[in-house]
């Protein structure tokens, strides 16, 4: 794995610190073209910029990395830059996979052309897809919420404000305030059992009519047996620590229990070996993942510091092999 990586660092950093015109032509590239087009052959290799943005004053570090310290977070990835820049990256990837940051079902309901709507994005990181989507319907305004304060400092569109905040501790929302909450990827961010409260607070303020659009992923399925190998001890590390590895195929069951009318829900597979450009993206994400969780796969993997970006370098390459390694998204949307 060679060096072109670290061109993608560059780039997506970049996103963080530009200006909002910036993020309103990405905004405008639906049609599978906000991807980076870059040949990936290292992990070992990205370069980390000063960054527009700010770490939470209460961090923790091991194998290099930083993580998060708020004692009630079953949170495990880290909250640095090189962090910000996968989560980044894969924004435009998902963007991109599904044809745009909100599916049309709510746009034309809640007719996000031209109605001042309130758009709360929970657990927003960084606030990628929350400034993306606020220079695409700038009649709206946007809030995002997250444990840690990782916001753009100065870089942000008018219509977008954040702020910190619990939704295990009860969200600073009245009862029916937003016209849609937008959910991605809580799977390793919350213990199985609670997922109904955060569905269930997530109905509270959400107006009647409202949306939720819960975006999650599979685990990896398929590949050869060291793909496999590696994807059954994700899954096993996910299930040990209490969480729910195949929440994906549970989230139309947790809308319905909490009351909520499901009205979409849709599934994308993704084949880590194919070369085209979005393929390509999420080979580097899934990578890049791995990479993240290194303090808590190392062990289980049964790898050391010493060899685990060998572990990594094999892994990049065995996921392009046949058979095809698989990775699936799916987006599931609720009505209040």
């Amino acid at each position: 794995m060679g060096n072109k990586l670290s061109t993608l660092s560059k780039k997506t950093r970049r996103i963080t610190s530009s200006s909002s015109s910036y993020l309103s032509k990405k905004s405008s590239k639906q049609n599978h073209t906000d991807v980076h087009d870059t040949n990936r052959n290292s992990l070992s290799t990205l370069n980390h910029e000063p960054s527009e943005n700010r770490l939470s004053s209460s961090s923790i570090h091991t194998v290099g990395r930083s993580f998060h310290h708020v004692s009630n977070s079953a949170y495990w990835f880290p909250n640095d830059d090189e962090e910000m820049d996968r989560l980044i990256g894969q924004h435009f990837a998902i963007k991109s996979l599904f044809g745009g940051n909100i599916v049309n079902l709510i746009a034309k309901s809640i007719g996000m052309e031209y109605r001042n709507n309130i758009i709360l994005d929970l657990g927003c990181g960084p606030g990628t897809w929350l400034m993306d989507v606020a220079t695409e319907y700038p009649a709206s305004q946007f809030i995002g919420v997250d444990m840690c304060d990782i916001f753009p400092n100065s870089i942000r569109p008018p219509n977008v404000s954040f702020q910190t905040g619990n939704v295990l501790e009860r969200l600073p929302f009245p009862d029916n305030t937003f016209d849609l909450v937008n959910i991605r990827l809580f799977i390793i961010a919350l213990m199985k059992d609670e997922w109904p409260v955060v569905v269930k607070e997530v109905y509270r303020i959400l107006k009647p009519g409202g949306f939720v659009q819960m975006i999650e992923c599979g685990m990896l399925e398929g590949g050869n047996d060291f793909v496999r190998h590696s994807g059954r001890i994700f899954k096993e590390v996910i299930d040990k620590r209490g969480q729910e590895p195949y929440i994906v195929h549970k989230m139309r069951s947790l809308l319905e229990s909490q009351h909520f009318h499901v009205c979409h829900f849709e599934n994308k597979d993704i084949y880590l070996g194919k070369p085209d450009p979005l393929s390509r993206e999420f080979l580097w994400d899934a990578c890049c993942i791995f990479k993240a969780a290194q303090a808590v796969l190392q062990i289980p993997l049964g790898c050391t510091p010493d060899n685990y970006q060998q572990f990594l370098d094999k892994l990049y390459k065995e996921f392009q092999k046949q058979p095809d390694a698989m990775w699936s998204f799916s987006v599931c949307i609720g009505q209040k």
